[in-house]
């Protein structure tokens, strides 16, 4: 399997730059780089999962130490987790966030996320 790393660029929105950051196409057993959260304080985020999901269920997971990680929980406290297309809204202090993938067969799934602090 391949190694996925977060794509970093910023989404324009009238006078504003908004973090996104972007994993494509992950594969069931890819390794899947961490993104260290740029922000001085904590931030409110929203992350988008789309593509092939055939079977897998997809999260979002976070950490301080870049080591160990835990499961994100959405704004009312529920583990953000998905078996097909969707968007949960977040708020984190934590230093890293990334996806993982368990389950399924020929899927290729997106994950988007988007920071603000």
């Amino acid at each position: 399997m391949a190694t996925v790393s977060p794509a970093f660029d910023f989404v324009q929105a009238q006078s504003a730059k908004i973090p996104r950051v972007i994993w494509a196409d992950i594969v069931t057993g890819d390794t899947i780089t961490s993104f260290p959260v740029v922000a001085q304080a904590a931030v409110a985020g929203a992350v988008q999962f789309g593509g092939t999901f055939g079977g897998a269920t997809v999260g979002l997971q976070v950490s301080n130490d870049g080591v160990t990680f835990f499961d994100m929980k959405d704004l009312g406290g529920t583990v953000v987790s998905a078996t097909s297309a969707g968007l949960f809204e977040f708020t984190t202090a934590a230093a890293y966030l990334r996806p993982v993938v368990t389950g399924g067969a020929a899927n290729a799934i997106d994950v988007t996320v988007v920071l603000r602090g």
